[in-house]
C-alpha cells in the first residue's frame, strides 16, 4: 500500500495521478479517491463522505482536516488534497479535436478565454481551449458552484497541471490569507 504524502506548510497541493481502467472509469476513480483520503487522514477504511455547500463533497466527520476534489476523463484520474481550511478544485480532460470549441467556449468560459478561443485558427482551437477549459472547471468546482453557476472570483486561483500527453489538467485554490505562501502543486502518481 502507498502512502499518501500528508498536507503540510511544504506541501500545499497534492495532485494524485490515478491510471483508470478503460471501462470501469468512474467506480474505479471514486474507489481510488476513498483509498487515497484513507492513506492522507491515517484512516483504515475511507471516510464517509456528505454534500457540503453547493453539493461539493466532503469529509462527513471533521470535514476542516482535508479538502480534496476528484475529476477523471479518459484512462486518467486526478485527486486533488489540501490542508485543512483551503478549498480546492480539479479538472481533468481527455484533449478530443470537436468541430465547436469556439461556441462551447462562447458559451461557458470566461470572456477573455473565449475571445482567446475564437482568435486561433482550427488547428490550434484544442491547444487554447482545453487548458482554458480545465482552469475554469476547477475554479467552478473548487468552490462547488458548477458550470452554470456564477464564477468564483478573483480569490480562486487556478494553475496548469504538467500531466500525460492528449490530457490539459488544472487545479484551483480557494481562498487564502494574504500573509500565506503562493501554494506549492505537486504531482505524484497513485501506485495504490
Amino acid at each position: 500500500m502507498q502512502s499518501a504524502i500528508k498536507p503540510s506548510e511544504d506541501v500545499h497541493i497534492q495532485v494524485w495521478r490515478v491510471e483508470l481502467g478503460a471501462q470501469v472509469g468512474r467506480s474505479e476513480a471514486r474507489a481510488a479517491l476513498g483509498r487515497i483520503l484513507a492513506d492522507a487522514l491515517e484512516e483504515p477504511e475511507p471516510p464517509a463522505l456528505l454534500p457540503g455547500d453547493n453539493g461539493k463533497p466532503r469529509l462527513a466527520v471533521e470535514p476542516g482536516r482535508l479538502g480534496f476534489n476528484l475529476s477523471h476523463s479518459g484512462a486518467l484520474a486526478l485527486v486533488a488534497l489540501a490542508p485543512g481550511g483551503i478549498d480546492v478544485g480539479v479538472d481533468v480532460e481527455r484533449i478530443k479535436e470537436r468541430r465547436d470549441l469556439a461556441r462551447l467556449a462562447a458559451r461557458w468560459l470566461p470572456e477573455a478565454d473565449a475571445l482567446a478561443v475564437a482568435a486561433v485558427p482550427p488547428a490550434d482551437k484544442a491547444a487554447v481551449f482545453y487548458p482554458a477549459w480545465t482552469r475554469h472547471e476547477a475554479r467552478v468546482k473548487c468552490t462547488g458552484v458548477g458550470l452554470a453557476g456564477e464564477a468564483p472570483g478573483s480569490e480562486v486561483t487556478a494553475v496548469q497541471v504538467e500531466i500525460d500527453a492528449g490530457y490539459a489538467a488544472a487545479v484551483a485554490i480557494g481562498p487564502r490569507s494574504a500573509k500565506d505562501a503562493e501554494p506549492r502543486v505537486v504531482v505524484k502518481t497513485w501506485e495504490g
